[in-house]
């Protein structure tokens, strides 16, 4: 079945409510010049009957394509083309799968219960993704304000993020991205890892159980868990912050890296390549603390602080090269 509904190319809001896959992508260029349709195809399912099932229909008065369907197959596969800036308002139940390319809006919202959702190059004022158990896979840049909730062993892993405001929060799925641009962003999770690349700007982690690994800190990051381990390289800082009550904590900062040092745990460990100026030693309880300065001697606003409460901290030198060689 194929819907053709003639829009407003300059604003337009897709609401779908399914049990079944939908994909979204623009309209192309060539065929629909105008870019003042929403065309809609109904295919798959295991009978004419059940993609009968599938309801559209467009409000004019506030510019919006319903998309609804109450029993259709779950094999059932809706496809969108929409002009290239139309805010989406998307919810599937069951298994159901969201795929979105390419698209600009102001609001995006997309909600799985166990479905996978795949986004592309989404550029938009608000991304706002919930699933209750299914994946979100980011390919591409996601460009805009992001808030992401993954409950149970959902998992997030995004190739690029790059917002004001980054918030993403699973429980026992892993949260991943490659790329991370923020003025201020707010990661956790409960059991679930948190793996991510190159990171800039102000960056709170925090985990329960699942470990924290950064592979280039260039900012200020406040890290946190309760039983993971913490293993960031700092190539560039500000303030970093990192605390862990029962695991470990790694630090790797470039050798030329200007910064005063508090490092505190059971055992504290700095490689010999680095040099400490003013250093001054303590231990208490088991404890030990060391601090120093590393390649300078007054400045108070770079500085890392780590504390592994019932663990080991390892301060080492490593280069981006290195960082960047390991990695891959």
């Amino acid at each position: 079945r194929e819907w053709s509904l003639p829009v407003s190319p300059l604003r337009g809001r897709l609401r779908a409510r399914l049990p079944c896959q939908i994909s979204v992508r623009p309209l192309d260029p060539q065929r629909c010049p105008g870019a003042d349709r929403v065309l809609v195809a109904v295919t798959g399912g295991g009978s004419p009957e059940r993609r009968e099932c599938v309801r559209v229909e467009y409000d004019e008065a506030l510019g919006q394509v319903a998309i609804v369907a109450d029993e259709a197959d779950s094999q059932t596969a809706v496809d969108v083309r929409t002009p290239v800036k139309f805010d989406l308002d998307i919810k599937t139940s069951g298994t159901g799968c969201v795929k979105i390319q390419k698209i600009e809006c102001d609001n995006c919202r997309i909600e799985t219960e166990k479905g996978t959702s795949v986004l592309q190059s989404i550029k938009s004022h608000k991304i706002d993704i919930r699933t209750n158990g299914g994946k979100v896979i980011g390919l591409g840049t996601l460009y805009g304000n992001t808030d992401i909730q993954a409950t149970e062993k959902g998992s997030v892993n995004i190739e690029k993020l790059q917002g004001t405001s980054i918030n993403i929060s699973t429980e026992d799925g892993l949260l991943k991205t490659k790329y991370l641009y923020a003025e201020s962003s707010c990661l956790s999770s409960v059991t679930g890892d948190i793996l991510l690349g190159s990171i800039h700007g102000n960056t709170s982690l925090q985990t329960t159980a699942g470990s924290i690994t950064v592979d280039s800190s260039d900012g200020s990051l406040k890290a946190s868990t309760l039983h993971g381990t913490i293993d960031v390289f700092v190539s560039q800082l500000r303030k970093v912050d990192l605390k862990s009550q029962k695991g470990s904590i790694t630090i790797k900062v470039p050798a030329s890296l200007k910064a005063y040092l508090e490092l505190s745990g059971r055992k504290v460990d700095v490689s010999s390549e680095i040099q400490l100026k003013e250093t001054q030693s303590a231990s208490k309880d088991n404890h030990v603390t060391i601090s120093g300065h590393m390649n300078q001697g007054n400045e108070t606003d770079k500085w890392i602080k780590a504390d592994a409460q019932s663990g080991k901290v390892c301060l080492k030198s490593q280069s981006w090269i290195q960082s960047v060689k390991l990695k891959s």
